[in-house]
């Protein structure tokens, strides 16, 4: 896919940007209550919020998983890791495939909290981890929004991922899932909130966009 093609289509899916905004928003809004467990999530985003602004940004936490995703999905397109660096000043992977998975991975996919949950997943195999419910719930919240505040402050240098894939289309994508994770997750930690109502309700906005777009050009041909 060329550079024009993928600038064509980043275009073409800004009403999608703004639907999908939307849809959160209206679907965030529809969480009324919040019980003792739910709270624990919510308190795991004010506290990386406050590390963040705080404290410290965890930059070397943030390029070891980056760097950790872009081999992940190097493997997982059957590829092989030649070379894997981290520092304080960045990270390099090097591998016998480039694609625009592989490319952009790290800034679809929060690897922390992933880790969180199949840890989780594993340990609920094991053992009754019922009563810890609460802990789960604040690591994801935290991993979660270190993942998006990390995320954004990466994207406001030009990385060279994004550059080689194209920027506008790289930015485009990387928003529309990084927003629909974050609308996935909230379905399951909150009763309140519908992934399914976030998905048709961002499809019907972003439909009668396109429509009003579309009468608009036709009735400018018109007169």
């Amino acid at each position: 896919m060329g550079r024009i093609t993928k600038f064509i289509i980043a275009i073409l899916a800004i009403p999608f940007v703004i639907s999908s905004s939307y849809s959160l928003y209206h679907e965030i809004g529809k969480i009324y209550s919040v019980d003792s467990n739910q709270w624990f999530f919510l308190l795991g985003i004010i506290v990386y919020l406050i590390i963040h602004t705080v404290l410290f940004k965890p930059n070397i936490v943030y390029i070891f998983g980056h760097e950790l995703t872009h081999a992940l999905a190097m493997f997982l397109s059957a590829g092989k890791v030649k070379s894997f660096k981290v520092s304080k000043k960045g990270g390099e992977v090097k591998g016998t495939k480039a694609n625009l998975f592989i490319s952009l991975a790290p800034y679809f996919f929060p690897t922390y909290t992933l880790v969180i949950i199949l840890i989780w997943h594993i340990a609920g195999q094991i053992w009754d981890i019922k009563d810890f419910i609460g802990v789960f719930l604040f690591a994801v919240g935290l991993t979660l929004t270190f993942h998006f505040v990390m995320t954004v402050e990466f994207l406001k240098t030009k990385q060279p991922d994004l550059v080689k894939s194209g920027y506008l289309f790289s930015i485009v994508l990387i928003y529309l899932i990084n927003l629909s994770i974050a609308a996935l997750i909230l379905n399951f930690v909150f009763f309140d909130f519908s992934f399914k109502n976030y998905a048709i309700n961002a499809y019907e906005v972003a439909r009668d966009i396109y429509l009003w777009l579309f009468r608009q050009m036709f009735s400018l041909r018109r007169a």
